[in-house]
């Protein structure tokens, strides 16, 4: 898991309003949309479920410590959403046992490993990394008006690449991989063949060849730049459309210019959004 900073999370809660309606205007979905669609659940059915579903926010001191407003930030997303949240009085283990007393329905925390939520009946634990992957296939999913039978590149082949390749497996997509390391596109191809459709999964071993090749990507790589600014002119790729979860976002300002309403990328609203959705299945 990519750790925050501060000043990556600094804006996301007074954007939201702002933030919904751009996802709205590239994909038809709002923020609560795109990750009812990520689980195939009916939006209006999760609307009534969400007020009435608490969640606590514990931070967590260990490791390198708190990231300033991390836990504000997630609690404004998911009241955003609708939901009952609020940051814990208390961290760490306190943190826990307080949500247990109060009997809260879920937690969220995150620590320098893993960014999580705990269903604390079900059990059930929602893991950013895979959320993420998903909700951003999601993403593309929308974008492209149905990504079946569309071929897909997912650059970066670590657990947010994975997940987002299954989920595109799921929908009918034909996957590509390509990591600046070679062994883990090969075995994430290897995990792959498990689920239908892994087995004529792709392997690109240069980066550039494959930009070139593809026009639905996930950008899934913790590197900037991945993506030249050349390879998404207008010119060359008209219908260039990008779903980017990675962080840094591999894109150039002006790449994110050039394709405007064509990418979609956040830090933290789709993720922790798809972890609150996964919380009440």
């Amino acid at each position: 898991m990519t750790r925050l900073k501060t000043s990556d999370i600094s804006n996301i809660s007074s954007r939201l309003q702002t933030y919904n309606r751009e996802l709205l205007i590239k994909t038809g979905r709002t923020l609560l949309g795109i990750a009812c669609h990520a689980y195939g659940k009916d939006e209006i059915r999760i609307k009534h479920r969400i007020k009435s579903f608490s969640i606590h926010v514990v931070p967590v001191t260990a490791g390198q410590g708190i990231i300033t407003d991390f836990s504000e930030t997630v609690t404004a997303i998911l009241q955003f959403l609708g939901f009952n949240a609020l940051v814990s009085d208390k961290p760490d283990t306190s943190g826990v046992a307080l949500a247990f007393e109060n009997k809260a329905d879920a937690i969220m925390m995150a620590d320098d490993h893993r960014f999580v939520g705990i269903n604390l009946k079900t059990r059930s634990v929602a893991d950013n990394s895979e959320a993420t992957g998903r909700v951003f296939a999601a993403a593309l999913d929308l974008m492209a008006k149905e990504i079946k039978d569309r071929e897909v590149l997912v650059l970066g082949c670590g657990p947010v690449g994975e997940s987002a390749a299954r989920t595109l497996l799921s929908s009918g997509a034909q996957v590509a991989l390509c990591d600046i390391y070679l062994p883990a596109a090969r075995l994430l191809k290897e995990r792959l063949c498990l689920y239908p459709g892994g087995n004529k999964i792709v392997i690109e071993e240069d980066v550039n060849i494959a930009l070139s090749s593809y026009r639905y990507i996930i950008e899934a790589t913790p590197s900037a730049d991945t993506i030249p600014d050349e390879l998404i002119s207008d010119h060359t790729q008209p219908l260039l459309l990008v779903a980017a979860p990675g962080v840094p976002l591999g894109i150039s300002n002006n790449g994110c210019k050039i394709l405007k309403d064509r990418l979609i990328y956040d830090k933290l609203e789709l993720g922790v959004a798809a972890m609150a959705i996964f919380l009440l299945l």
